[in-house]
């Protein structure tokens, strides 16, 4: 009898003009969103190849012993992840100013369009999270409450069906017609991925759609089965309706947007502004005992020249101070940060919307787990350029000294003829597809539950529906 009622509700579904409008726009919304990612990805590819050879050639022109302590620049590898999924970057690659001391200069974004902010990117998360989620309501909302108007369900249930049979035949049949559509408008848009040749999908990228896919799956099963719920809770479709709608407002939109706001105002954090002048403030402080002390040493001795072994070494202890405070002040701040977006993500998980979002972006290597890998990866090699750049400046630190500070011109041309083509290269690779997996297993769990929860729901209320 299970299968009849499948059947009968697929079919039913199929018929509909919902399902010609779901197919329409899966389709529509799949292809172009591919077609345009990979656009953007294949221009991106070609930036990111032209700034390391225009970055490499712009290191090896220098000849100055000083330049090495300007660092270099880098730029980031990218992700062909970005072809469905967009993240939290807004540039697919990006170049980043690395000098000694974990300094990191990060491109300013404002000079781009400015319009474009105020649109979120039309990509998986967002076709998905948004559009096909409001088409799972359109497929459940009179799942219960349309055929009871009809009088459908009386005339089903005089059969004497069990009514957990009942119910659960309307929901894999109506689950089955939600998402046929987009299953097929997914594996098209994988086979337009594939038509650029700048597409080349490895195991990891294959093994993170497979489960971007399931992830989406289990997110509009939730959507769909709030969907049954609701219409099992009602006794009109109109009303159904527009308690759903409510519903979807609250989870997808307002839940999920509202909650760092929230967060923000409980647990502040200072602003970029506030930090950079303290750390102005301290290097002001440094500089100045810096000074006191050389002006000192200068009357103590009674002569100008009192640059020696001894001094440098109590200016290098100093220095060595004021970074370690500089670097406080970003932990600080670091941790700050982390401890709002912990608490960010707690509670705006109430809607199964966040939970989907975020673990599609850990499966995109593209949230915020991988940004902060990109920074601890840009900061270690922030430490490997100091100690590169020590290493070249080694010798004329000697020289300096053997001359007690003073340099003839011929010494100068000599160490102003360096070569940087052995400087380190800087090298990042995204997370594995085992790693993003075991990240995401929370998030999967929340939907696993949502799930659970709103069937539940609905098979409880369904028990209790008076057909008359």
């Amino acid at each position: 009898m299970l299968l009849h009622i499948v059947r009968k509700e697929l079919l039913d579904q199929l018929r509909s003009l919902r399902f010609a409008i779901a197919c329409a726009v899966c389709l529509l919304v799949m292809l172009l969103s591919s077609a345009v990612l990979t656009r953007d990805y294949r221009e991106a590819l070609s930036t990111y190849n032209m700034n390391r050879v225009m970055h490499r050639n712009e290191l090896e022109q220098r000849t100055q012993i000083r330049s090495v302590n300007e660092g270099m620049t880098v730029d980031r590898p990218l992700n062909l992840m970005n072809t469905m999924v967009r993240g939290l970057s807004q540039e697919l690659t990006e170049s980043v100013k690395i000098q000694p001391g974990n300094r990191l200069d990060f491109p300013e974004t404002w000079e781009g369009n400015p319009v474009l902010p105020l649109f979120p990117a039309v990509d998986f998360v967002f076709i998905v999270g948004v559009i096909v989620s409001l088409l799972a309501l359109a497929f459940g909302y009179d799942a219960v409450s349309g055929e009871a108007e009809s009088g459908v369900i009386k005339l089903l249930l005089s059969y004497s069906v069990p009514r957990d049979t009942v119910l659960l035949g309307k929901w894999i049949g109506g689950y089955l017609a939600l998402v046929a559509p987009f299953t097929v408008s997914f594996l098209l848009s994988m086979l337009l991925l594939l038509l650029f040749p700048e597409v080349e999908p490895d195991m990891d990228g294959t093994l993170s759609l497979l489960a971007l896919f399931v992830l989406a799956l289990l997110y509009l099963a939730a959507i769909f089965s709030l969907g049954i719920f609701v219409s099992s809770r009602t006794r009109l479709a109109s009303t159904s309706i527009t308690v759903l709608l409510l519903l979807w407002v609250a989870f997808v939109l307002a839940l999920p947007n509202m909650a760092p706001y929230a967060v923000s105002q409980v647990l502040p954090i200072p602003s970029q502004e506030s930090m950079r002048r303290e750390k102005q403030a301290i290097q002001q402080e440094w500089s100045e005992r810096s000074q006191k002390i050389f002006r000192e040493e200068q009357e103590k001795q009674g002569r100008d020249d009192v640059f020696d072994e001894a001094l440098r070494q109590r200016f290098d202890d100093m220095r060595q101070e004021m970074e370690a405070e500089m670097q406080k002040v970003s932990d600080s701040q670091t941790a700050r940060v982390r401890h709002q977006m912990r608490w960010s993500a707690i509670i705006a998980r109430v809607s199964p919307m966040t939970s989907f979002t975020l673990a599609s972006l850990d499966l995109a290597a593209s949230g915020i787990t991988q940004e902060q890998r990109y920074v601890e990866a840009l900061q270690a090699f922030s430490e490997k350029w100091g100690v590169y750049a020590e290493e070249k400046q080694a010798d004329f630190r000697r020289v300096m000294e053997e001359n007690r500070g003073r340099m003839t011109p011929e010494l100068m041309e000599q160490f102003n003829d360096i070569d940087l083509s052995d400087a380190p290269q800087f090298e990042f690779s995204y997370m594995p597809a085992s790693e993003r997996l075991t990240s995401v297993y929370p998030d999967i769990l929340l939907l696993v539950l949502w799930n659970v929860i709103f069937f539940m729901g609905a098979w409880l209320s369904f028990l209790r529906y008076d057909v008359q």
